[in-house]
């Protein structure tokens, strides 16, 4: 068995190098890039940056760093616009996605681009023991049926699981019968797993990591994965744009590591420039996330700058009391991870508003002590949190039946309100 898992290893390794995709080159330039002093850092993607000139949201070149912030927003229409427009260099690969926001994205990446991707995910994996090639269960959406998927999963060593709907206590039991070595995926489906191997007193061995991406993860819900699966979890914080961008270091720094990306915070967005980027102009992109960066002084893992709270999709970004008064949505996820915390309890849950000052919570079990229990304490929670009188929330439904399909959000309301929020 151990000969066929060594076999598997190196033949994911040997299809880097059919593909003809240099990553180990790349991941010693990831190396280099973070080892250089902040000054040195910026000097060096100033001249990456000129070097390549990509334009900008009116197509006008950009030429350093420091003209970025004088440059307009891009928008994904501006992308899609631009790329429809543009003879630029061909590519060899793409990447699609509706994303979150449900708006179709392609993306264009020569060989030379995918392998920096690449790289950057080796880098990170490195950090925490991993290497890419090691046998990965890949806790996602349904595997695609396709002769072409099938033969990529292999040669990756990967196998795709999904533990939702019917069959899937026996879809963990296959996951920890295959005995991967680490996990990537939905934060939901890889807590759902958790629960299921949990009840089903599965003892998953050999697992070297966890790693939760596409969606926020709380402490609780961390704490509680790593005790089922006996491995650290990790957060991983990417984009079909731009696949990893930050990732978290072993003391829970969630850090910047693409050292091609230049990234900005503004009050509502964040805007990312790839300065290496030649199959397309991306030049401040508003990926749709809200967040706020700082200095960690940590040295762990790329940048010391880092994320410090990652607020989510600006479209499912605000909760409203009135018409006119308005709080971050971040906040019910912060009273429900204080009351798993202080209950010992764990399941995945939605908010849900359609009208001002009222609130549903969609929960995926029965918490241990009743839905009323849940009700009360976490109303008592954002009263304190808001400085409000009321209770917010009206009622809670346990139950996979009241959660929403497909990619998990924390929080969605459909009011009659513009962008913004009037």
């Amino acid at each position: 068995m151990k000969a066929l898992f060594f076999f598997r290893y190196v033949l994911a390794r040997l299809t880097y190098l059919v593909l003809r995709l240099p990553v180990a080159s790349f991941q010693a330039e990831v190396e280099d890039l973070w080892g250089l002093e902040p000054n040195e850092r910026l000097q060096r993607l100033s001249c990456i940056l000129n070097k390549n000139q990509p334009k900008d949201a009116q197509g006008v070149a950009v030429h350093s760093l420091s003209e970025l912030p004088d440059r307009p927003p891009m928008s994904k229409a501006d992308l899609r616009a631009m790329s429809a427009a543009s003879s630029t260099v061909a590519s060899s690969f793409s990447r699609h996605t509706a994303g979150t926001t449900g708006e179709p994205t392609h993306i264009s990446l020569s060989r030379t681009e995918l392998a920096q991707m690449v790289a950057v995910r080796a880098y990170c994996y490195n950090k925490h023991g991993l290497k890419l090639g090691q046998r990965e269960a890949r806790v996602w959406g349904r595997a695609a049926n396709s002769l072409t998927a099938k033969i990529r999963d292999f040669l990756l060593n990967r196998k795709v699981f999904y533990p939702a709907e019917d069959g899937a206590e026996e879809t963990v039991e296959k996951l920890v019968k295959w005995s991967p070595e680490y996990l990537y995926g939905y934060t939901s489906l890889i807590l759902e797993a958790a629960q299921i191997a949990q009840k089903k007193g599965l003892n998953p061995r050999g697992v070297k990591a966890v790693i939760c991406t596409a969606e926020s993860i709380l402490p609780a819900q961390k704490k509680f994965i790593a005790e089922v699966f006996g491995a650290p979890v990790f957060e991983e914080y990417g984009s079909t744009e731009f696949d990893v961008i930050a990732f978290e270091c072993s003391k829970g720094h969630l850090h910047l590591v693409n050292p091609w990306l230049w990234v900005e915070e503004e009050e509502d967005t964040v805007l990312i420039t790839d300065v290496s980027r030649k199959s397309q102009s991306i030049v401040r992109y508003k990926l749709g996330d809200a967040a706020e960066l700082r200095d960690s002084g940590c040295e762990l893992l790329g940048g010391k700058e880092v994320i410090e709270e990652l607020h989510g999709r600006t479209a499912q970004q605000f909760a409203y009391l009135t018409e006119n008064t308005k709080f971050h949505a971040v906040v019910f996820g912060r009273a429900i991870d204080a009351y798993m915390k202080e209950f010992n309890d764990c399941f995945r849950f939605t908010v849900s508003q359609t009208e001002y000052g009222i609130f549903h919570l969609h929960v995926s079990s029965e918490p241990h002590h009743g839905d009323a229990h849940l009700r009360r304490w976490i109303n008592t929670e954002l009263q304190a949190q808001l400085s409000v009188s009321q209770d917010l929330i009206k009622a809670v439904y346990a139950g996979e039946r009241f959660m929403r399909s497909g990619k998990h959000t924390y929080f969605f309301q459909d009011l009659d309100i513009n962008d913004e929020g009037k």
